[in-house]
């Protein structure tokens, strides 16, 4: 995935003390979740995020030079057990989830964001400890509908499933046992 840092961002990488935070985006039918490794409300892209500190961990991010799918695991420790209904009834999966890499400046504001990786919802695994629970929610690459079988076929009655006005495939049943004579005969 191809990022361009701001001149911000660039500016501040040679600052002698950089102040980096994560911002994570998991959507839900019932409302997006929004959190940051910081404490209070930053805004990143005009939408808030609530800082949970180090109650917020993701997993690694790896990159290839392969067309391969990579993943990653973001866990929420702490929440709370009458919370988790919402993430048991709630259907995630197959939702968009986008992770950030920021910088606050000196002002304590956020002075660049950078998006890191953005990938298709799977599953959430729920730990709990007691009065609280973790909750690891898996995030897989987009790439990882490569591994799909389709099982489509160019037909006239595949394509009438979806588009059942659509008639451009009507003959090609008919060129099945055809025979076609190239140049002069």
């Amino acid at each position: 995935m191809t990022r361009t840092l701001t001149t911000a961002v660039t500016n501040l990488l040679d600052d002698d003390v950089v102040n980096p935070f994560i911002a994570v985006k998991i959507p839900f039918p019932s409302g997006a979740m929004r959190v940051w490794t910081g404490l209070g409300d930053i805004t990143v892209d005009s939408e808030t995020y609530s800082g949970v500190g180090s109650f917020l961990s993701i997993s690694s991010i790896t990159e290839s030079s392969e067309v391969k799918a990579t993943g990653l695991t973001i866990s929420l420790s702490g929440v709370p057990s009458n919370m988790l209904g919402t993430l048991l009834t709630d259907e995630f999966q197959g939702l968009t989830c986008v992770v950030h890499l920021g910088f606050i400046g000196d002002s304590n504001s956020v002075t660049g964001v950078v998006k890191v990786y953005q990938g298709i919802s799977d599953n959430c695994d729920i730990a709990e400890t007691g009065t609280t629970a973790i909750v690891s929610f898996n995030i897989e690459s987009r790439l990882i509908a490569l591994d799909d079988k389709i099982n489509r076929r160019y037909t006239n009655e595949d394509q009438q499933i979806d588009h059942s006005s659509d008639t451009s495939l009507r003959f090609i049943s008919g060129l099945q046992e055809k025979e076609i004579s190239w140049g002069k005969g």
